[in-house]
C-alpha cells in the first residue's frame, strides 16, 4: 500500500529548497491536470489525490508535488467521492509510486463557490494526514481560482504555493 507523506526525521532526505519561506511546490504539469479536471467536472466537484517527494532544510519540512491521480467518481456541485468499483485502478496507482515517493496531499473542486475547506474537507484532511505534513488544493473553475490549505487545531490555513515549471 502506498505511504501516506510523514514527518519522521529519519525518512526524509536533506535538500535546500527553491525558495525560502514556501513549503509546498507544485508541477506545472500536475497544476493544469488539476485545473483541466475541475474543469471538465462542469458543475459537479471533482477530486485526485497528489503525489510527491517530502525533504527538509534548514527551514524545516517541505513537499513538492510531481504527479495528480484520480479514478472513477460520484459527485454533484457540493460533494465528491470516490466510486468503490473503481477504487482498485486508484490503489493499483498508488502501488506503482516510485522509491521515496509518497500521497503528499489531496485535491478537489468547488464549481463557482471559491476556494475554502469545508468542514467535511477539514475532517477529511485531519483523517488522512492528522499532525503530518499534507496539503488540500481547492480549484473554483469558475470563479478562476486556485488555493493550498493545511489543518491546524481543527481549523484551515491557507498555504503558499509556488509552481515549478517541467
Amino acid at each position: 500500500m502506498a505511504k501516506v507523506v510523514s514527518s519522521k526525521a529519519a525518512d526524509i532526505p536533506h535538500r535546500k529548497r527553491a525558495v525560502q519561506g514556501v513549503r509546498l511546490f507544485i508541477s506545472e504539469n500536475v497544476m493544469n491536470d488539476m485545473i483541466w479536471h475541475s474543469e471538465i467536472g462542469g458543475e459537479n466537484e471533482v477530486m485526485g489525490l497528489l503525489v510527491g517527494r517530502t525533504y527538509s532544510d534548514d527551514e524545516g519540512i517541505y513537499v513538492t508535488v510531481e504527479k495528480a491521480m484520480t479514478s472513477s467518481l460520484l459527485s454533484d456541485p457540493v460533494s465528491v467521492r470516490f466510486d468503490s468499483e473503481s477504487m482498485s485502478e486508484l490503489i493499483d496507482g498508488m502501488d506503482c509510486l516510485a522509491e521515496g515517493e509518497s500521497i503528499t496531499g489531496w485535491y478537489h473542486s468547488h464549481p463557482g463557490l471559491g476556494c475554502f475547506l469545508s468542514e467535511t474537507d477539514v475532517r477529511t484532511q485531519e483523517g488522512i494526514f492528522g499532525d503530518e505534513c499534507g496539503f488540500a488544493i481547492v480549484v473554483d473553475p469558475v470563479q478562476q481560482e486556485i488555493a493550498a490549505f493545511e489543518v491546524s487545531e481543527g481549523k484551515e490555513v491557507t498555504v503558499q504555493f509556488v509552481m515549478k515549471e517541467d
